[in-house]
């Protein structure tokens, strides 16, 4: 039964204003998922498992778009496991304004654990953020999601990370049931595929902590590229996936043999690879890119295969040291995905360490002249009137701006000068990766380690250039004697 047209009144009438997802932690994720490109439509069911943390919890609140449809929810009578039954009691719920209101049977108490189902469907349209129904260059389905800014709950039920990035879950399962001759990909790494009858399931699970953004799901008639690469620090090998279209496989095989590098450079100067259990994963979509977790989208020119094959680059500009796509949203992987701000307003952890990034690829495969003129590449894009630090409490849409991307680059390169210590430079920001890693941090938490490490105060710096707008003055005076100034 479908409660949701019946509560609305009860849950304003009954529910304090707090925001009641601040009262639990999620442990764990299950989507079980059907698309079908022949409605352009989802349907499925998404498994919660969360830890009550400031009880008695009698609403259980979750995120999703207006537009997608509610049709039921339930308390889960067993834990969830990627193949465990999703039944259980049935529950009333509300669905208005992005939120869905949950009545628990009785008052979940603090340590409470908590296992919700809420199906659900969604069609949406052609322009919508979340999930897009498409075609590949020959006609044939392709399916892609991006939901960054737009918030995860775009596209599925779950405790949306624009008002609560400091929530990471710590399990993902996804089953995905698609038409026979697509191919599904999602994070971590593939555990079984089945058939059945005229469809397929593709059953994935990603065993490590991430953001709700960085979840993903794609679907096409894709080619799946294995190999295995011996990375840095870690002591077996680490699967290399990639997902491309069988008309693009010739490009991805030039392309990506950049990778190994890549994932050396990165290895050695931030820590090991943060997914060794799961996989490396490019999955070729038909927008620029993004940084999903183990599955990044990569939706690029294949400018190595253009540089040698000939033919124009649509993203010349931004290819000129590298493959943009390729080196930036990898490098979210370390900076973004393993280390994630707890707060949007310091997403230059994300975005500026991951442009910073990019200048440490050029610097380990080129030398340090080409990092520095590639940086001074950047510097135009930094805007004079807007700080670095966006805000406490603030919304994605207002913590994006120019200055956590190139701005955060140059600080960080500028700041490696004041250090005037490589060691201790390198030391920092791998040993900042590897104590915040599958956590979230602030801005204040590299500083204290980069103090820890170099024995030194660096709360001027960090005062200037990161809560300052523009750039710091330098004042003083100026003496004429004679032809000379001192």
């Amino acid at each position: 039964m479908v409660f949701a047209a019946l509560l609305p009144l009860f849950f304003q009438a009954a529910q304090p204003s707090a925001d009641l997802r601040a009262a639990y932690d999620v442990d764990t994720y299950r989507l079980d998922l059907r698309v079908d490109p022949a409605t352009s439509s989802l349907t499925g069911t998404v498994a919660v498992v969360a830890k009550v943390t400031s009880g008695p919890l009698s609403t259980f609140e979750l995120d999703l778009q207006d537009g997608r449809r509610v049709t039921g929810a339930r308390q889960l009578s067993q834990p969830v496991t990627p193949s465990s039954a999703l039944v259980g009691q049935p529950l009333q719920f509300a669905h208005e304004n992005h939120r869905i209101r949950i009545a628990l049977p009785r008052p979940a108490q603090t340590g409470d654990d908590l296992r919700i189902a809420i199906d659900y469907e969604a069609k949406p349209g052609p322009n919508e953020r979340g999930i897009r129904f498409g075609k590949t260059p020959d006609g044939k389905p392709w399916v892609s999601t991006s939901c960054q800014v737009a918030g995860a709950h775009a596209w599925w039920p779950c405790k949306g990370e624009n008002e609560h990035p400091e929530d990471k879950f710590a399990h993902l399962f996804m089953n995905v049931t698609v038409p026979v001759g697509l191919f599904a990909v999602a994070n971590g790494r593939m555990t079984d595929r089945t058939k059945q009858g005229d469809w397929e399931v593709f059953r994935w699970r990603h065993d490590y902590p991430c953001e709700n953004y960085a979840v993903t799901l794609n679907v096409a008639p894709y080619v799946e590229v294995k190999q295995d690469l011996a990375l840095p620090g870690i002591d077996k090998p680490v699967p290399f996936h990639y997902y491309v279209l069988p008309q693009d496989l010739d490009k991805a095989s030039v392309q990506f043999t950049d990778v190994q590098k890549m994932l050396e450079v990165y290895s050695e100067a931030f820590g090991p690879w943060p997914y060794p259990d799961s996989k490396f994963g490019l999955v070729q979509t038909d927008f620029w890119g993004m940084e999903h977790s183990t599955a990044v989208a990569y939706g690029n020119s294949f400018p190595k295969w253009i540089a040698q094959n000939g033919g124009p680059d649509p993203w010349r500009a931004r290819n000129v040291f590298f493959d943009y796509i390729l080196i930036h949203e990898v490098a979210h992987e370390w900076w973004g995905n393993a280390v994630s701000a707890k707060d949007w307003g310091h997403l230059w952890i994300h975005e500026g360490f991951g442009t910073y990034a990019e200048a440490v690829y050029v610097e380990k495969t080129m030398g340090r002249d080409s990092a520095d003129v590639y940086l001074s590449t950047l510097r135009w894009r930094i805007d004079p009137n807007f700080t670095m630090f966006r805000g406490k409490g603030v919304l994605p849409s207002q913590a994006f701006n120019n200055n956590v991307y190139y701005k955060g680059a140059w600080v960080l390169n500028t700041l490696r000068y004041f250090v005037n210590d490589d060691v201790a430079w390198w030391r920092s920001l791998r040993e900042f990766n590897m104590r915040f890693r599958y956590k979230n941090a602030v801005t204040e938490d590299f500083q204290a380690v980069l103090e820890e490490v170099t024995g030194r105060k660096w709360d001027r710096f960090f005062k200037e250039w990161f809560y300052g707008a523009g750039h710091p003055l330098l004042e003083g005076r100026v003496f004429a004697e004679g032809d000379t100034l001192v």
